[in-house]
């Protein structure tokens, strides 16, 4: 591998007899309208001033190198020369128009490779789908191309960009004279020599658009693969045809966390990606498949696959419209053992709208979700895995057995919630609402609809200050945005202020929400004991549509009670039998110890979050005393973590100790609280 300092188009695109291919691996042609202007207006400036403008690294990698003609592999660069190649296409139709042969010719040059056979005319050859599109462009057939495509596009763009350039007094030549000013570094790779495409690709950070998710591990399952074309039309095309391109990270990062104890976040979805591959799969074509098959479930999650049944559907919409995706990792798991036949479609569904209830009812309380991702990602290992029967038992039972916040909400609370606690700035409220109204079978579509108030949202309305009575105020600051005060309509806040009577007659004439509507439309007033009545009327429709079937939990005095950090317990004068963390039981003997393990796991899976916290003489809030640190002498019963050089303080009661876990986790970590869990003796 050697680095040149390059001209575009002498060195490069100017160069006879060669065709610049883009692997099968790398993304679609995506520069837009802002990289294109931006690239014409340096190209301008280049002219102007009379100097040359650098655009980055241009790799590539050489396949054949015969007499007859050079093809070469474009690594990175590809969006750039993709770009500068339709604008020279754009500069000689206007030389052509122009009738300006002499130029016309030179580009031609640039352009075309002479005395080849017609597929090797081009010196560019992008991946199918734009290599379709840019043909038709070459040959003339602006009516063949789709006008969606970025390469028709950007053509029209050049083409305006040339003509309003012209205006300024510019020339074609000047224009050309400016794109032969463009510079790169050329770095050509020779894999007879071991230059690594995939590690170069990596590290290369060049102009144009910044490497998502998704094109680095499809540049990493596909570019040194000798049968890369047929995976990816078999596997990678597939999937993204499945899910779309704008998906594939979110995929990604639920598919591994699916699979691994640890924190995945977009950070690190790419470096976990290659550590869950290299260590689970003897090739591409393995792990592809297996991404093949969980991209089916994953495209009925986000609405695009509707072959299954219309209440999984239903059931799968609901978790998207109330923005729940933290359970898809749990998802494609069950959905995996559904597609085995190892859980049928009865139980499957009855499974779903448990924990659609479950979801719901938190959300409606107001539990905080943060603790969701680390009971959705562990569910499975916790419930099904190790045995694989009465799936709707094993998942109840254990939601049931939880005594933190994380418990299921009983009916009661559920109902209290629904009539009392303000719903209409809660994103879960358009879906609440129109859950109730299609609970029948005649359904309307909501997406259109607008939700309203009858009590009207302005507090100083005299005709509704008499319509309440003398306790407006009070009334106004608990119903207002209350579940007994909303419907749904499509009549774009038309009800405003106006009377109840004459509202009562609007929704009447034009709304079709027959069940949210029934009390509204059956009262002659309206205070706080019609909100409150109706409020319940349609609480008791949402407990019955969100009701499940209750497990008995069978007793067994040696099964082992399972806490939480933010479990209700008093742990003075007890003892630690073993703790759970990202799903791995460890055994301990004292709370000491299970402080000493939990810091080693913390610093096995970052060093630097104890270093950090090591340097700074980590404290607890509101406490004079240090808890980790490098200096020993700063603690009264020092003990080091595993020859680091760091020291912890053990001299702590086990209060303190829970206190001090749950601090680390939740100010220092990426983890929730509800991941470490702990069973006493």
């Amino acid at each position: 591998m050697q680095p040149y300092k390059a001209r575009v188009i002498r060195d490069l695109i100017g160069k006879s007899r060669r065709i610049f291919k883009i692997p099968v691996y790398q993304r679609n042609y995506d520069w837009k309208n802002t990289q294109c202007k931006k690239l014409f207006e340096d190209i301008l400036k280049a002219y102007d001033k009379d100097k040359d403008h650098f655009m980055g690294t241009m790799v590539y990698l050489k396949i054949t190198d015969s007499s007859q003609l050079e093809e070469v592999l474009i690594i990175d660069g590809q969006q750039r020369i993709t770009s500068i190649y339709i604008l020279l296409k754009a500069l000689y139709d206007y030389a052509k128009k122009e009738e300006n042969y002499k130029l016309e010719d030179i580009i031609k040059d640039y352009l075309f490779n002479k005395k080849c056979e017609e597929n090797q005319k081009l010196k560019l050859k992008p991946i199918k789908s734009d290599n379709e599109q840019l043909n038709y462009l070459m040959k003339n057939e602006l009516e063949e191309l789709s006008k969606e495509s970025n390469i028709y596009q950007n053509y029209i763009l050049f083409d305006n960009l040339i003509e309003e350039a012209l205006s300024k007094n510019y020339t074609i030549e000047d224009i050309l004279e400016g794109i032969e000013k463009l510079e790169v570094v050329e770095i050509v790779l020779d894999n007879s020599q071991g230059d690594e495409a995939q590690i170069i690709f990596e590290s290369i950070n060049s102009t144009g658009l910044e490497l998502s998710v998704a094109d680095l591990i499809r540049n990493y399952l596909l570019m040194d693969d000798k049968k890369q074309e047929f995976l990816f039309e078999e596997y990678w095309l597939k999937i993204e045809k499945m899910i779309g391109y704008d998906n594939l990270e979110e995929f990604f990062l639920h598919f591994l966390n699916s699979k691994l104890s640890d924190v995945i976040s977009s950070k690190n979805i790419y470096q976990k990606f290659k550590i869950y591959y290299e260590k689970n799969f003897k090739n591409h074509e393995e792990i592809l498949l297996l991404l093949k098959k969980y991209a089916y479930y994953y495209s009925a999650f986000i609405g695009k696959n509707e072959k299954y049944s219309v209440e999984i559907n239903e059931c799968l919409n609901s978790f998207s419209m109330i923005n729940q995706t933290t359970i898809y990792p749990f998802l494609l798991l069950l959905f995996d053992d559904f597609e085995s036949k190892k859980i049928n479609e009865k139980e499957m569904i009855k499974i779903l709208k448990f924990l659609l209830s479950y979801t719901v009812r938190r959300i409606i309380c107001e539990i905080p979700s943060n603790s969701l991702r680390g009971i959705y990602k562990s569910l499975y290992n916790r419930t099904i895995k190790s045995n694989q029967k009465d799936y709707y038992y094993k998942i109840v039972s254990f939601f049931e057995k939880i005594k933190t916040r994380d418990k299921i909400i009983s009916d009661k609370e559920f109902k209290q919630a629904l009539i009392y606690k303000p719903l209409y700035k809660k994103p879960i409220c358009k879906f609440i609402l129109s859950t109730i109204e299609n609970s029948t079978k005649e359904k309307i579509d909501i997406l259109n609809l607008t939700i309203e108030h009858i009590l009207p949202q302005k507090e100083n309305s005299v005709v509704w200050k008499e319509e309440i009575g003398k306790n407006y105020k009070e009334v106004y600051e608990l119903y207002l945005h209350t579940l007994g005060n909303l419907t749904i309509t499509g009549l774009n806040s038309e009800l405003g202020t106006k009377p109840f009577l004459e509202k009562k007659k609007i929704i009447s004439e034009n709304s079709k929400a027959n069940i949210l509507n029934n009390l509204i439309l059956k009262s002659n007033t309206w205070n706080e004991e019609t909100i409150v009545k109706r409020a319940e009327f349609l609480a008791n429709k949402i407990l019955k549509i969100f009701e499940y079937d209750k497990v008995e939990i069978e007793l067994n005095n040696n099964e082992e009670e399972i806490y939480n950090l933010d479990s209700e317990i008093n742990v003075t004068n007890t003892k630690p039998q073993s703790f759970i963390f990202r799903g791995e039981k460890i055994n301990v003997k004292s709370y000491s110890e299970m402080l000493e393990k939990f810091l080693e796991l913390v610093y096995d899976l970052d060093s630097k979050i104890l270093t950090k916290l090591a340097k700074n003489d980590f404290s607890l809030p509101q406490a004079r005393n240090t808890y980790i640190t490098y200096n020993k002498e700063k603690l009264r019963k020092a003990r080091e973590l595993s020859k680091t050089g760091i020291f912890f303080e053990t001299n702590l009661n086990s209060v303190l100790i829970i206190y001090f876990i749950k601090q680390i986790i939740q100010d220092e970590t990426e983890f929730e609280t509800s991941e470490f869990e702990f069973i006493l003796k």
